[in-house]
């Protein structure tokens, strides 16, 4: 029989709520990989990272789309149901696919909508069963990390 941990979704087991795939990028906080995605020492960590990928998005990309940030995030050609994921994050985050998302603005209303959008986007990878409001105040921390 698994042990309690070992049944809670990867992203939550490696503190990697977006499951940020290893790279030769170590990340702040980043204690490892467990062959395939990143582990993390703390949640927080983990969505501090995932901010830090967005940004990247939006200044070296020029991402800035619900649409077309979920598209480099879980592309179909890496068999990811992305138009689902899409529809998904923008109901449960009052977000539409043409909002534009800018990671690092200055403007309150637009960092709440990518701190929004990051808490779908964990909902997404790990199921409702284990994404609350409750995580909030982590996705929250995970922000204040990535630009504070």
């Amino acid at each position: 029989m698994k042990s309690k941990s070992e049944q809670l979704p990867r992203g939550l087991r490696n503190r990697n709520p977006l499951n940020i795939r290893k790279s030769d990028q170590l990340w702040k906080g980043q204690t490892g990989h467990d062959g395939k995605f990143c582990i993390f020492r703390t949640m927080e960590d983990g969505y501090r990272a995932a901010f830090r990928i967005l940004k990247t998005y939006n200044v070296k990309y020029h991402i800035y789309s619900v649409r077309e940030i979920i598209y480099r995030w879980a592309p179909p050609n890496d068999h990811n149901y992305t138009r689902s994921y899409i529809e998904r994050v923008c109901k449960e985050a009052g977000l539409k696919e043409t909002d534009l998302i800018v990671v690092d603005s200055w403007i309150e209303e637009k960092r709440n909508d990518a701190i929004w959008l990051v808490w779908a986007m964990a909902k997404v990878e790990n199921g409702d069963k284990y994404i609350s409001y409750a995580d909030m105040e982590k996705v929250k921390m995970g922000y204040e990390l990535a630009f504070n």
